[in-house]
């Protein structure tokens, strides 16, 4: 089949690329940066393009039997971390102490935090972009990543995220991811939302849980980006999910 992979320099991407071209697929990249997806294979064609632009996705659209989305943004840590020192050294350097240091020490990183965790809507732009494309061009089936936490799985990540990590950082996250479950399951695509649940580097294990109830409100689960991949390339040719949002997890 000819596969069409958003997001493929990221973790889960770069799994699907590599995943597909194992079973002999014919694999479109598409990427801002060609030269950040890795590898090279005589059925892998690299299209160079921004899903915020709707004239490249809508040429790398066209022709594809179906379509792979692993698309997401990434959490500044960087930048947080930076805030965070440079208004402690600034409390320093003015030597402020009491409610006014207090205020610089700690009131200024969460304001940091605030302002670079803030909702974005380029997720679900992008994703507007490939449902109107793939519409038009008459390519029905997507296969989306998305994540458990997001819309009727809220609460199902474990308590770490539940209670620090989706209400901290990544609540305008999730949110983007929200309304790009929306804009898909609005379309008239033949759709698979697939919400892994917290995401590691390890390896493709082919042995885990597909559902509408994975996942536990105090319980962490996991899964590699290679299985998650892998369960999102079998959903290509699968019905048993179709028009769903399933859960997986080890």
């Amino acid at each position: 089949m000819r596969l069409l992979v958003f997001g493929a320099t990221g973790g889960t991407g770069r799994a699907l690329v590599e995943r597909a071209l194992e079973q002999g697929h014919l694999v479109t990249a598409f990427a801002r940066d060609p030269a950040k997806v890795r590898g090279a294979h005589q059925n892998l064609t690299v299209a160079r393009g921004n899903m915020l632009d709707s004239s490249s996705v809508e040429a790398a659209v066209q022709g594809q039997d179906a379509v792979l989305s692993a698309l997401g943004t990434r959490l500044p840590i960087l930048a947080i971390v930076v805030f965070g020192f440079a208004f402690q050294a600034l409390a320093r350097l003015l030597a402020l102490h009491g409610p006014l240091g207090l205020a610089v020490r700690i009131g200024g990183p969460l304001l940091a935090l605030l302002i670079l965790t803030r909702r974005t809507t380029t997720l679900s732009e992008g994703t507007r972009n490939i449902v109107r494309a793939m519409e038009k061009h008459g390519v029905r089936r997507l296969i989306c990543e998305s994540s458990l936490g997001v819309a009727d799985s809220k609460g199902r990540l474990g308590i770490l995220y539940n209670l620090i990590l989706v209400p901290l950082l990544l609540r305008g996250m999730f949110a983007d991811k929200a309304a790009q479950e929306r804009l898909i399951q609005a379309s008239t695509l033949d759709w698979v939302i697939v919400r892994p649940t917290s995401l590691t580097n390890g390896p493709r294990k082919g042995v885990y849980r597909a559902g509408m109830d994975i996942g536990h409100w105090f319980h962490p689960t996991s899964i590699s980006r290679a299985d998650a991949a892998d369960f999102m390339l079998k959903q290509v040719a699968d019905n048993t999910w179709l028009r769903k949002t399933p859960g997986i997890a080890y």
